[in-house]
């Protein structure tokens, strides 16, 4: 769902404000600012087309702000760094694979 930068800007606009209406009635602006942070750069990074990279920042971001909500256990750090390890070996995208090795035929 790529879409020009115009729109992409609109759409993280729109959640921005969104999120900075829900940090005002809550008044939980630390982590909430994270959480802000990270739906944003998902958002923008998919109507871009950009997709795994937004998700990859994105979710880092969430995951802080899910660390710094739990008083940064260390437990909750050590859950989504394997996380992030198990997502980045299932779902690597194409510039992270070993290149397949090429075989030249044209002498045979």
């Amino acid at each position: 769902m790529a879409m020009s930068d115009e729109r992409a800007g609109e759409v993280t606009g729109g959640i921005w404000l969104i999120g900075l209406g829900i940090l005002f009635y809550t008044g939980m602006w630390w982590p909430g600012i994270m959480f802000v942070i990270g739906v944003s750069a998902v958002a923008q990074g998919l109507v871009e087309g950009r997709g795994w990279y937004s998700f990859q920042g994105g979710l880092w971001s969430i995951a802080i702000g899910i660390w710094a909500y739990y008083k940064f256990n260390m437990a909750i750090f050590f859950v989504a760094l394997g996380v992030s390890m198990v997502v980045m070996a299932l779902v690597r995208p194409p510039m992270f694979e070993k290149p397949k090795p090429f075989t030249d035929n044209t002498l045979e």
